[in-house]
């Protein structure tokens, strides 16, 4: 269906009810968390608290945290960059189509490119920017469809955006990794995906997104590439005491990401685990030399370990 024909005689919609209520709620959202730590550095557990969870979080069952997480800011710059551009884009889509059709779009364009960020860089990131980028691609590619969706300027946004891209990528690159660009190109490509199917082709448009959700959401429970899913994966297995199994997943997430912190760590802890372990059963054998052994190298990897420190003080 040709979108000048959707619109013909038809008014175009006054007030973008969703963009104002989705501005108002990011704003508050914003000045909420920055009251909420005094205007410092926010910690895991307030991300958390305001719809932000970490990646390890997200794998263990805070799915809710792939939607939220768009909606959240905590510096004042990011978050006037995208609220201007929810008003150039948003609301211009919302404006032709509607507040329950763009509903529809701002849900797709917050979930998908949150969902490949996390399983491409095992971050999941927070604002609006793949957002914003998931609207203009539906844009481009909608104008070319008719005049309904001709924005005004369209080619120095274009402009605009591929030099934001290759900015960020280039800092990420050489000087530091701060910017979470995958969700940004993901979501272009992803709104000019959905640009292309017509209004028309409603069984086509249902298995297409249904397929592009499904494979998207996968990648929650099967991502091996991923070097934190992979920690995740040894998390639950050392829940479940199964340090052996615990012990591949953490060595392959270091396979794919040596620097891993949180796998280093980990592992430590299971070779502290096995050492209190082999220590308990020389000192209950009375095997006091080789308990004396296991003790000090428990107190080499661990310093805090009061336990070992007691128990070496009892050894006769």
């Amino acid at each position: 269906m040709d979108l000048d024909k959707l619109f013909k005689n038809k008014p175009l919609y006054k007030t973008p009810w969703l963009v104002l209520i989705i501005s108002i709620l990011v704003i508050l959202n914003y000045f909420l968390i920055n009251i909420t730590v005094n205007f410092s550095d926010v910690d895991n557990y307030t991300y958390t608290l305001f719809g932000a969870p970490d990646t390890i979080n997200i794998y263990q069952g805070q799915f809710w945290g792939i939607l939220s997480n768009n909606y959240i800011h905590t510096k004042w710059a990011p978050l006037l960059i995208n609220i201007v551009g929810l008003w150039l884009f948003g609301a211009f889509i919302e404006r032709r189509i509607g507040y329950l059709r763009f509903l529809y779009l701002i849900t797709i364009a917050s979930i998908i490119p949150s969902l490949w960020q996390l399983t491409i860089s095992a971050e999941p990131g927070i604002g609006l920017s793949g957002v914003n980028y998931t609207l203009f691609g539906y844009i481009l590619v909608r104008s070319k469809k008719g005049k309904a969706f001709q924005l005004k300027g369209l080619y120095y946004f274009l402009a605009f955006m591929l030099i934001v891209l290759i900015y960020c990528n280039c800092v990420n690159i050489f000087i530091v990794d701060k910017f979470r660009t995958e969700s940004m190109i993901i979501g272009l490509l992803l709104g000019m995906l959905l640009a292309r199917i017509r209004y028309g082709e409603k069984k086509k448009r249902i298995a297409i997104i249904t397929s592009i959700v499904t494979i998207s959401i996968s990648t929650l429970f099967f991502a091996p590439w991923s070097s934190t899913w992979q920690v995740f994966k040894g998390i639950k297995y050392y829940e479940k005491n199964d340090l052996k199994n615990a012990r591949i997943y953490y060595k392959k997430s270091l396979e794919i990401e040596p620097r891993n912190e949180l796998a280093l760590e980990n592992l430590r802890i299971i070779k502290v685990d096995l050492l209190i372990e082999k220590a308990y059963k020389a000192h209950l054998n009375k095997k006091y030399l080789l308990a004396k052994k296991y003790y000090l190298q428990i107190i080499e990897i661990e310093p805090t370990n009061q336990g070992a420190k007691e128990n070496l003080k009892m050894l006769p």
